[in-house]
């Protein structure tokens, strides 16, 4: 309402006076208050243009009655003149007028009237406003607000302070700032105060610490400025933070940072998991960690490494378990949660302020914290950070919650940590890896020597006894046994062994002929659940890759943990339908016979088969004593009756070259119609007319296997075949030591009706020497080329057979098939000269 020496000068002169009026009226005309004064008070006879403007009158006041409903006055005017009057007080009243203007009305009783005085305070009351916002706003940061003078002593703080230091407000202002902070800080700050001086700069900014009203040191950083109020007094104002938790978090990075060297050295997952445990400990004292390895085996949750304390397993149903893998069932508290930046791709959203996984998601993602409350221990916090599919951490805070953002540096230690198990997991891996190739590599230089001693074998036994011993060698194998059934039938019956048995073949006794009487076939104990005697009756191999497993039901496998056997595989030794036996190794490691070292093993019992079938086959070229077969094989299951029918005439086959894959050339004559007998026999391959059709020869491949395949793999021979619709009759030699009713059994087996019409005993002397050893010193292949040039026509004049239609036969190119039957006419000639065999 103006100065008060201004309000002095009005209320110490006498209005009433003319000249007095006069002297105001001049003063007042010039002024920017507005003036009225009424007289009764029921008529103004006085006022100033800024009266009239003020209160928007519509020309002179004088002589207007306040009380009459004239606009200009309005009520709070009236109102204030009425109570002037009325107590003879002067009266302050405040308007606001439509336009928002703010007037403010001092009203002063005089003896013959009242004096009025009218000011625009819009702009003052704008300021006011803005104060009143201003403190609020300062009173609700969370940095403390402080203002000092030049002799540093508090003048005025916001509420923040006072909750940073524990002091009210009462106590801080008016104190010295030597309360909070040490002389050193205050010096630091004089200096830079005088360095922004002198720079011409205006904020300066110091880290240190104040002192609380606990006495406890606390971090802070304050930034402040010199200032000058409107008064034109000097001081100081600033802002003060606490930074405990960035130094906290600080702390953490620091300590992640030597955490990512060390889990990068790690050499296991035990590591691995013991570092996660100690450098949560070492930034959080106060917390509880467990770290959990992912059992897949058993699918539970195993703690591996803790801070301190017994911790239980967790599987499904339990929270550490849920939060594992979906977090989905962790109570999950809105007011700590952020948004989650799932770097492995996993879909979140947000529910009520929370981070949650998306319901179709349950696996682990690796880097996303959860954190949840117990309801029943709404003290405790508790984060779980998920390993990827290696497992859990599980960090708990009792009580006191933890300074900084605990969420990030357990997240970001959580990331280094999967790193880390996935590279032990691939280093391991490597490793494991490197000692199989190694394991590999020297079973396969085992196994090529064993294959080069299957082509030096003369004997049956030979074979058993270079596999056993070669085969031991191996560190993974420590015992293996021979067996063989061809010749003796029946159960095998073991030729030869090497390594460690402490007796285990003869606790099983099978040796020991069949008693009559005793059930399964007369055997003894339990020989039918031996691994060997059920890969010859299943013609499968067998793999145990726990002894220990069953070790009530089966009395074997007692007596193989006795002699200190933890795993086994049997691999029947079969060609062609045929089983010659078997061969078991042992190990004493279980499961050792799971992978690619049994996969081995299983190959090397088809080759040791294989050598055995070429054996036999080569005795029987060369043995004296013979026994002719003539039998009949009903035609429904045989593959030469349906050719036949196909051709509608009988099939008179002159010989067979086997082939890989079950594969065969049949070389046949037959006065049928070819036209429709590939169509109708899937398993014909191909049909060719060897001589142009002129005498009904025929070249054929399929690829089933035929009778006579069956025949050369019992290491016989086929004499003669016809083949009709309804059955094939052939005449097949074999040497005499061969079981024959196992050999009609066998075909029994695969044809269905079998009759032997006659059996006789014949020598072998109708055969050259000479032809006997050439047909000994041929390679595969070479015997293979000779028989499909023979059978082919390819010898005869003209040819039947051209050398390309040979080879195409073969599957080789025509110089292949040349060099490979020049190789075996040398060897035919040095069989007949009795000469050396030159290098090939």
């Amino acid at each position: 309402m103006g100065s008060p020496e201004e309000v002095s000068v009005r209320e110490s002169m006498d209005l009433a006076d003319p000249d007095h009026r006069a002297a105001v009226g001049e003063f007042l005309a010039r002024a920017e208050l507005g003036f009225l004064y009424a007289e009764g008070p029921q008529e103004v006879v006085d006022s100033n243009a800024t009266a009239e403007e003020l209160l928007d009158a519509d020309g002179s006041l004088v002589g207007a009655d306040p009380r009459d409903t004239n606009p200009s006055f309005g009520p709070e005017l009236v109102d204030a003149i009425e109570a002037a009057t009325r107590t003879d007080q002067t009266v302050d009243e405040r308007a606001v007028l439509d336009d928002e203007t703010t007037l403010r009305f001092r009203v002063v009783p005089r003896s013959d009237g009242v004096a009025a005085l009218v000011r625009d305070a819009t702009e003052d009351l704008e300021l006011r406003r803005e104060l009143r916002r201003s403190n609020r706003i300062l009173e609700t940061l969370e940095d403390g607000v402080y203002t000092l003078n030049e002799a540093f002593v508090i003048t005025s703080v916001n509420e923040a302070v006072t909750e940073m230091t524990g002091y009210d407000r009462e106590e801080l202002v008016g104190s010295h700032a030597s309360m909070l902070a040490g002389s050193e800080t205050l010096e630091k700050a004089e200096e830079i105060l005088a360095m922004l001086r002198g720079d011409g700069s205006n904020v300066g900014m110091v880290e240190s610490s104040i002192q609380t009203v606990d006495g406890e040191s606390l971090p802070i950083e304050t930034h402040f400025s010199p200032v000058e109020f409107d008064d034109g007094r000097r001081g100081r104002v600033g802002v003060v933070r606490d930074v405990t938790d960035r130094r906290r978090n600080e702390s953490a990075l620091r300590e992640l940072s030597r955490s990512a060297r060390r889990l990068l050295r790690a050499d296991d997952a035990a590591s691995v998991f013991d570092t996660v445990v100690d450098v949560t400990v070492a930034v959080w004292p106060e917390a509880t960690v467990v770290a959990y390895s992912f059992n897949r085996t058993d699918a539970k949750l195993v703690p591996v490494a803790a801070s301190g304390g017994e911790h239980d397993e967790c599987g499904p149903g339990t929270p550490v378990w849920e939060a594992f893998t979906t977090g989905a069932e962790t109570t999950i508290d809105p007011a700590r949660t952020v948004d989650v930046d799932d770097a492995s791709g996993t879909p979140f959203r947000r529910i009520d302020g929370a981070a949650a996984a998306d319901p179709e998601t349950t696996a682990p993602t690796g880097r996303v914290v959860e954190r949840s409350n117990d309801p029943d221990e709404p003290s405790v916090r508790t984060l779980y950070a998920t390993l990827d599919g290696h497992g859990l951490v599980r960090v708990e805070f009792d009580a006191a919650e933890p300074a900084g953002n605990v969420e990030e540096p357990v997240g970001l230690l959580a990331a280094n940590a999967v790193a880390a198990l996935d590279s032990v997991e691939r280093e391991n891996e490597l490793s494991r890896n490197r000692r199989r190739l190694e394991r590999l590599h020297s079973l396969n230089s085992l196994l090529r020597r064993i294959n080069g001693e299957l082509v030096d074998a003369d004997t049956l036994d030979e074979i058993a006894g270079a596999v056993c011993d070669t085969l031991v060698e191996s560190e993974q194998v420590e015992f293996v046994w021979f067996g063989e059934t061809y010749r003796t039938g029946g159960d095998p019956t073991p030729i030869a062994q090497a390594g460690r048995s402490d007796g285990y073949l003869d606790s099983l006794r099978l040796s020991e002929p069949p008693t009559p009487g005793r059930g399964d076939g007369g055997r003894p104990g339990d020989i039918a659940e031996i691994p060997g005697v059920r890969a010859v009756e299943t013609d499968e191999p067998v793999r145990v890759a726990d002894v220990s497993d069953g070790l009530r039901q089966e009395l074997w496998r007692e007596r193989a943990l006795a002699c200190g056997h933890r795993s086994v595989l049997s691999v029947p030794l079969s060609y062609n339908g045929l089983c010659y036996g078997v061969l078991s190794v042992y190990a004493d490691g279980r499961s050792v016979f799971d992978d690619e070292f049994g996969d081995l093993l299983v190959e090397l019992g088809d080759n040791v088969a294989n050598a055995i079938s070429s054996l036999e086959m080569r005795r029987s070229l060369r043995t004296e004593s013979l026994v002719e077969l003539e039998l009949r094989v009903d035609g429904r299951n045989s593959l030469f009756s349906r050719v036949a029918s196909a051709f509608g005439e009988s099939l008179h086959v002159d010989g067979t070259v086997p082939r890989e894959n079950a594969r065969s050339l049949v070389y046949f004559t037959t006065d049928g119609d070819p036209s429709d007998v590939a169509a109708s026999v899937v398993a014909v391959e191909s049909l060719r007319e060897t001589d142009g059709g002129r005498s009904g020869r025929f070249e054929m491949v399929v690829s089933d296997e035929t009778v006579a395949d069956r025949v050369n793999a019992h290491g016989g021979s086929v004499d003669q075949l016809v083949a009709s619709d309804d059955g094939v009759a052939m005449t097949t030699t074999f040497p005499r030591s061969i079981d024959v009713r196992r050999i009609v059994e066998h075909f029994e087996d695969r044809y269905g009706d079998v009759e032997l019409r006659s059996r006789r005993d014949r020598t072998g002397g109708d055969r050259s020497d000479a032809g006997g050893e050439f047909s000994a010193e041929l390679t595969e292949r070479q015997r293979e080329a000779v028989e499909t040039a023979y059978f082919g026509g390819y010898f005869e004049w003209p040819r039947a057979s051209t050398g390309e239609e040979i080879a195409a036969a073969m599957g080789i190119t025509q110089p292949t098939f040349n060099r490979h039957l020049r190789t075996a006419e040398r060897k035919v000639l040095d069989a007949v000269f009795d000469e050396d065999d030159p290098d090939d």
